[in-house]
């Protein structure tokens, strides 16, 4: 074999390993994207269960102190998340959806004028602000950064829950009353949804339209909140949780016909937002 030959073979030798690495690099690369797209997949899932479970944190710790201000808008005033279902006489309003849009750079939470009241199929009940997360709005996102949406519903069902055995629901401390619904202990259905808009090619009024849907139509036809982002493309989470609110009674004298000093007790002025002559206490005495 001359020594031109020999230089050809060596030539053809290289330029096949060449090519060996460059395949190699482009199935690595490949690869590699494959895995930087499941990571990412898998942080942006953890990123919004961290955001739904961050605001279902928020109001479970409604309950830590029933003498907060938070309690008293949430569950005493007739007008708050829970209180809404509990004041209402019968079940006329079962179903109901109590939506707001959560932020914790604010102080106030889920007040009235700042939530949406609708029926399962989307009809409105009871609109004083706008409950609706607006993602074009720097307030409607949980946090300073913008990236995150996290819009809460709120509802307490009609149907019978699974595992309630019988006489769980009746208030404790109290007799059994036929069709005295006020009798009751509740139970809630609380679903956080969670989304990052920059993900998503959608515009900003299709999403904006997928947060007024019903989180859990019960026409059997009723697109829901979960379908419409996905059909959007819109990364989403929903966390749902199911809370058991108990009915305690505890009996407080508020008045003494006949004894004491004629003005209402401490405690009942605290619990019903009255002063100690029964006056309703406005913001300007409190």
């Amino acid at each position: 074999m001359t020594r031109q030959s020999q230089e050809g073979v060596t030539l053809i030798v290289v330029l096949m390993f060449l090519m060996l690495i460059t395949l190699v690099g482009i199935i690595a690369v490949k690869r590699s994207t494959t895995d930087l797209k499941v990571a990412t997949a898998d942080q942006i899932d953890t990123f919004l269960l961290n955001s739904s479970d961050s605001a279902n944190k928020r109001i479970e710790k409604i309950f830590d102190n029933d003498t907060d201000q938070d309690y008293v808008d949430a569950v005493i005033e007739g007008t708050g998340m829970f209180g809404y279902y509990l004041s209402q006489a019968g079940s006329t309003n079962r179903d109901d959806q109590y939506i707001f849009c959560y932020n914790a750079r604010l102080n106030s939470f889920a007040k009235l004028n700042q939530a949406s009241i609708v029926k399962p199929n989307g009809g409105t009940v009871m609109t004083t602000g706008s409950g609706y997360c607006d993602i074009s709005k720097t307030e409607s996102y949980s946090s300073a950064r913008s990236n995150s949406v996290t819009q809460i519903n709120i509802t307490r069902p009609s149907r019978v829950v699974v595992g309630q055995g019988g006489f769980k629901s009746v208030t404790q401390g109290s007799g059994i009353q036929a069709n005295e619904p006020s009798n009751e202990s509740a139970v809630f259905n609380i679903r956080s949804t969670s989304i990052l808009p920059s993900l998503s090619n959608a515009s900003k009024e299709d999403i904006n339209d997928c947060l007024k849907k019903p989180i859990d139509p019960n026409d059997g036809s009723t697109e829901s909140l979960d379908e419409c982002m996905k059909d959007e493309g819109v990364a989403t989470k929903t966390l749902v949780q199911q809370a058991y609110v108990k009915n305690v009674v505890d009996n407080t004298v508020c008045y003494g016909f006949g004894v004491g000093d004629g003005k209402i007790d401490e405690d009942c002025q605290k619990l019903v937002g009255i002063d100690v002559n029964g006056n309703r206490k406005t913001a300007a005495n409190n």
